[in-house]
């Protein structure tokens, strides 16, 4: 380990607060561990989510609770069919004053945005979102401006079989790092959740936030050391040649260093500085059903079928 590793270790965190983060967000969105888990997973890795799931499922509950519990400033784009680019990162206003153009930021400008109901935007406005997404920035007539840090998408889509919605492109959906639905709750927590919603209060933002904001810096940075060793990249490299031999020939390489760091955030979530076969297996198919096309049951079952047919070391 070189020094500035060394120092990197040092004024990391304790990983056990990770776990913290989790039930914390868990007192706003009951019952879902796994897409917790998962969430919190992506935004460790640098990687962007996708969430599938009608309108009211709990979308807007989940950003907040880790904006809050995280301290990462967040805003939120709810996109039609007349969303336009400009609405996304901001356009050039004339000030006749001065007699000069000065340029308003667009809601991208923040460290967790939530892009809700994405595949209803137009093709031109997913671009725009897009060269966030992949360079961190973005071009308004010719100047690039920089993004926060982090910058995390966590993007909405409706079921496709929605009026009014298409499917997002395989360009775009291969800059998402895992996907998940949210789906309806148990019996028991709608019921809790519908006593609760009594009141007219909105349970957003319960508890003191868990981490500071240069904590979880700390924390992404120390997940790209955490030990992924040549066993585990030998069993992810097995499980890669059997899903392109099934179905998906062109699985790229970017998509495999996905799922190495969703599964090195797994681990430290795990409270664990090393890799383990079931951490790979915990965000296989999350990392990579929406790259098979459309979200499916035969698609989820396949994955799920390859996990069970490559040996674990």
């Amino acid at each position: 380990m070189s020094a500035a590793e060394e120092k990197l270790v040092g004024e990391t965190p304790d990983i056990a607060r990770l776990a913290d983060v989790v039930n914390a967000v868990l007192v706003t969105v009951r019952d879902k561990e796994e897409q917790v888990r998962l969430a919190l997973a992506a935004m460790l890795s640098g990687g962007h989510l996708l969430v599938e799931d009608a309108p009211g499922m709990g979308k807007t509950s989940l950003a907040r609770a880790l904006g809050h519990h995280l301290q990462l400033d967040w805003s939120r784009l709810q996109c039609t069919n007349d969303t336009t680019p400009s609405d996304i990162v901001g356009v050039n206003i004339f000030d006749p004053k001065s007699g000069d153009f000065h340029f308003r930021q667009g809601p991208v400008f923040t460290q967790l945005l939530l892009a809700d109901e994405l595949n209803r935007a137009p093709s031109k406005s997913q671009s725009a979102l897009l060269e966030a997404m992949a360079e961190r920035q973005v071009t308004v007539e010719g100047s690039s401006f920089a993004l926060p840090e982090p910058f995390i998408v966590i993007a909405t889509q409706n079921p496709t079989e929605q009026i009014g919605v298409s499917p997002l492109p395989e360009s775009q959906l291969d800059r998402f790092a895992v996907s998940f639905s949210l789906g309806l709750p148990s019996d028991a927590v709608e019921s809790d959740i519908l006593r609760d919603a009594v009141s007219g209060e909105e349970n957003f933002e319960q508890g003191e936030p868990v981490l500071a904001a240069r904590d979880f810096d700390l924390l992404r940075r120390r997940c790209a050391q955490i030990t992924f060793s040549d066993t585990i990249i030998g069993y992810l490299q097995a499980l890669a040649t059997q899903l392109r031999a099934a179905s998906l020939p062109n699985l790229s390489v970017r998509a495999l260093i996905q799922v190495k760091g969703l599964a090195q955030a797994h681990a430290m979530i795990e409270g664990r500085d090393y890799c383990q076969p079931e951490d790979v297996q915990a965000v296989f198919t999350p990392a990579l059903r929406h790259r098979l096309g459309p979200v499916s049951g035969v698609n989820i079952a396949l994955l799920q079928d390859i996990l069970q047919q490559v040996d674990v070391p």
